[in-house]
């Protein structure tokens, strides 16, 4: 799946960046190519009532254990976007908090300590529109305040998303998902590299299983995925898959 959206992400600096401004974002044809991104658990409500959320490999913990991510599936091809406009509008109602904190990310260095990095490709990005980063003192304006905030928000939400993942896991409650269809040429169509909650599975928790779950507030969210692959067929109609 292609959730790639920086392409050329540099620390932002007081010596580099003084002066510089940043426009909002209008034309989402930068997200063209992505059939997937990221999505915390807060977001998993407002974000099931468009969107299929599907859970994707990522990599294994210290312990070696396979851990996994949610993400939000806005395509069925690898390197396609059904919901920008060919204006480059974004067409639904949500937009996603990985991509309304765009051109802004935090990145981790060395040590681990987290920097504020901005797509330098971005075009919105050091130009003459928009909002200032920094003040004449070099303080962080309004602007740069509540982009950090929300970098906050992203980063903070991220790590309670892997404790619903970690337990999902732990549960054994996964399975490999796979959609099926035929493009209206009758060219085959195939997507998978996704997990999603095995139903069966689910029924059959243990009654303490189920409890922890729900004190977690877990169930909630796990309703809300299985609620939201109702809209694979919302892309299949975009798509004309038949």
């Amino acid at each position: 799946m292609s959730t790639n959206l920086y392409r050329e992400p540099v620390m932002v600096t007081r010596e580099q960046h003084a002066g510089q401004r940043v426009a909002p974002v209008r034309d989402w044809g930068i997200a063209r190519g992505l059939n997937a991104v990221p999505v915390t658990a807060i977001e998993f409500v407002e974000a099931a009532r468009e969107f299929p959320i599907a859970f994707v490999p990522a990599g294994q913990d210290a312990q070696g254990r396979v851990q996994v991510s949610p993400v939000i599936l806005l395509g069925l091809r690898e390197g396609e976007n059904l919901f920008v406009g060919p204006d480059g509008e974004w067409r639904a109602t949500y937009l996603p908090a990985f991509l309304r904190r765009y051109p802004f990310a935090y990145a981790a260095n060395e040590d681990g300590q987290l920097n504020l990095v901005v797509d330098a490709a971005w075009s919105g990005f050091g130009g003459e529109a928009g909002e200032p980063l920094l003040d004449a003192a070099g303080e962080a304006t309004p602007k740069l305040q509540a982009v950090l905030q929300l970098l906050d928000n992203f980063e903070r939400e991220t790590m309670r998303t892997r404790v619903l993942c970690d337990r999902l896991v732990a549960l054994n409650l996964l399975r490999g998902g796979e959609i099926q269809g035929a493009l209206p040429d009758g060219q085959p169509l195939s997507a998978g590299g996704f997990y999603l909650i095995d139903e069966t599975r689910l029924a059959t928790l243990a009654d303490e299983a189920v409890i922890e779950l729900h004190r977690l507030g877990l169930l909630g969210l796990i309703h809300a995925h299985r609620v939201s692959m109702g809209h694979v067929q919302t892309l299949a109609r975009r798509l004309g898959v038949q």
